[in-house]
């Protein structure tokens, strides 16, 4: 293929998938929300990145075992210190082509650190963590990314827009409520849950389907009860506990 056919290739789908967002954007337009976040992430100089690299430094650094759900193109994966990574991905990155689901129906191995970042969808995510809860130590650590969304569009399911942090965020109103856990959201790239596992007797509430049905403006209602903490203040809150 010439360069000029994959220049008008690439040209082509991007107009098409630009049209797609609008139609879908048009669709679910009763869903609107007129509330929108400047959550200034550039300015928080921490990120994803400086989170796991710390868990991984306080829970055995090269030796600390690490899973990451989600890798896509190995921003984070090839970022962390860890000798002994493990990556899943059903699309590319990481070192295991299959859904979270497969992985952890027949996963045997117990992680200091596992990050987060799969399928963006409430229902999902939550089956993600209670997996993770059972593949991680006691006194382990499971983070997870986008956790404020910023707009209706970027929270929305399905996707509408290329900015997506989905409703990973009411996996974080039920976790305010979980036993042998402790929790807090970090103010910094698109907001990185933080949970530490302090007993094998931990518990997470059921998927709610009333939640699962929510749209932003209950976002909108409940962000003054998230545990939302400063990069500091939330990594000695949790680590500390």
């Amino acid at each position: 293929m010439s360069i000029f056919r994959k220049l008008l290739y690439v040209s082509t789908a991007k107009r098409l998938k630009k049209a797609k967002r609008s139609i879908q954007e048009r669709k679910f337009s009763s869903h609107s929300h007129p509330k929108t976040y400047d959550w200034k992430w550039g300015s928080k100089g921490f990120n994803r990145i400086a989170t796991v690299n710390h868990l991984i430094a306080i829970t055995g650094g090269l030796n600390s075992k690490y899973l990451e759900i989600g890798c896509e193109s190995n921003t984070l994966f090839d970022s962390v210190a860890s000798n002994y990574k493990t990556g899943v991905d059903p699309a590319s990155g990481g070192t295991h082509r299959m859904t979270s689901d497969e992985f952890f129906a027949n996963n045997k191995e117990i992680f200091n650190v596992i990050f987060i970042d799969g399928l963006h969808e409430y229902e999902q995510v939550h089956r993600d963590a209670c997996n993770a809860l059972n593949s991680v130590e006691v006194g382990g650590y499971i983070a997870f990314h986008d956790f404020l969304p910023s707009t209706w569009k970027e929270h929305h399911v399905p996707r509408i827009s290329n900015a997506w942090t989905g409703d990973c965020w009411k996996l974080a109103v039920q976790l305010i409520e979980a036993k042998g856990v402790e929790f807090v959201i970090l103010d910094i790239d698109h907001g990185v849950g933080l949970m530490k596992k302090l007993a094998n007797d931990w518990s997470i509430p059921n998927v709610d389907k009333d939640l699962e049905s929510a749209e932003f403006d209950y976002f909108v209602e409940v962000l003054d009860r998230l545990p939302i903490n400063s990069f500091n203040d939330g990594l000695t809150k949790v680590i500390g506990a």
